[in-house]
């Protein structure tokens, strides 16, 4: 018994010798208060090490101030949108209107390559301006609201726009590019065809930094702790897994609001730092 428990002590030494560093981003920061104000409680408790900011909210400038109060280290990046609210540039307003059209309408237009490469500049460059303003930096990181920068047209905009003011900061793009444990991963599926695999290989032929891996990519349905489980155990070193996290709030029409509160309180909780233990994981910054 007593060898039994010393070949154990042995076995945990070496599992935790092999700790994968990974970034845990929470998505979404300044899209409404509930959004903010939990991310800025799990920042407080260090339970994450990157926060992804959709800077055309009404609660953009009120969130900004309060995330550069925070004394915890982190990345920030920006969350690209071009599917909810309003957009910034006087140019995009003109030529596809005052609002933002729905996913499936971008996805089809980029599909198609029916979107103007020039006018998705012209957004994407207001976008950073209003993150640059209200932070006083350029972000670390650039991702897209609901993955749209991996979308056909609107990635090379981007790596137009890199190349002209980001690269020589060392900026990262997020790569999401999931994992498809089964034939039902439909979601994690469409991620990669719509983008994810064509991403990579720009991403690397053009040397830019980006993440090893991706997860965090789920239904919004069932328990949270089981999907990060598999998170936790799929991602690899270097890796970034993507979260959501809101505080409880009844006053949303958000159709993710009851996976964001328990997706919060969740990473809030003991049992989170549990999983990453048993599973190796340490949540810090970007490793390029």
């Amino acid at each position: 018994m007593i060898q039994l428990r010393r070949d154990l002590r042995f076995f945990n030494m070496v599992l935790y010798d092999m700790t994968k560093s990974i970034v845990l981003c929470a998505d979404d920061y300044g899209q409404a208060p509930a959004i903010t104000d939990g991310i800025l409680a799990l920042l407080q408790k260090k339970r994450l090490s990157a926060v992804s900011c959709l800077v055309n909210s009404l609660f953009w400038q009120n969130a900004a101030s309060a995330l550069m109060r925070t004394s915890s280290s982190f990345d920030i990046g920006l969350h690209f949108n071009l599917t909810e609210g309003k957009p910034l540039s006087l140019v995009w307003q003109s030529y596809y209107g005052e609002s933002f059209s729905p996913l499936s309408t971008q996805l089809r237009r980029s599909w198609l390559r029916q979107m103007n490469k020039e006018i998705v500049i012209a957004e994407f460059e207001a976008q950073l301006d209003a993150f640059q303003a209200a932070t006083g930096q350029l972000p670390h990181f650039i991702d897209g609201h609901q993955h749209v920068h991996q979308f056909a047209v609107i990635r090379d905009a981007i790596f137009s726009v890199y190349d002209k003011r980001l690269r020589a900061q060392g900026v990262y793009l997020r790569l999401a590019n999931p994992v498809c444990r089964s034939i039902k991963d439909f979601k994690q599926f469409i991620i990669n065809l719509t983008g994810g695999f064509v991403f990579k290989g720009k991403l690397e032929r053009l040397a830019i930094p980006h993440n090893a891996s991706f997860s965090g990519s789920y239904s919004f349905a069932g328990p949270y702790r089981a999907h990060f489980q598999a998170f936790l155990e799929e991602v690899g070193d270097r890796g970034l897994i993507m979260c959501h996290p809101a505080l409880k709030t009844e006053t949303t029409t958000d159709l993710i609001a009851t996976a964001r509160f328990e997706e919060y309180s969740y990473l809030a909780s003991d049992q989170f730092l549990e999983d990453c233990s048993v599973k190796g994981v340490k949540i810090g910054q970007f490793l390029p």
